[in-house]
């Protein structure tokens, strides 16, 4: 019985240890994108270097809105 509690604890033991080192691995990259994200933000980014177009205009329905402005 001492055996079995003792394996269950290493088994617990080893889990708790892989999920840490998992976690250290995940935070580390998450970090390294972070970085690469903020040094191309503070190169500018993806602002343009040419001006940017206004959007077209949309044009006009043909039926009338809501009735007040219907012509007859």
């Amino acid at each position: 019985m001492t055996n079995k509690m003792l394996l269950s604890v290493a088994g617990l033991a080893a889990f708790v240890s892989y999920c840490f080192h998992r976690g250290q691995f995940a935070r580390a990259a998450k970090a390294e994108v972070k970085e690469d994200l903020r040094r191309w933000e503070d190169e500018g980014g993806n602002v343009p270097q040419v001006a940017t177009p206004s959007p077209a205009p949309v044009p006009q329905s043909s039926y009338p809105g809501n009735g007040s402005d219907a012509r007859h």
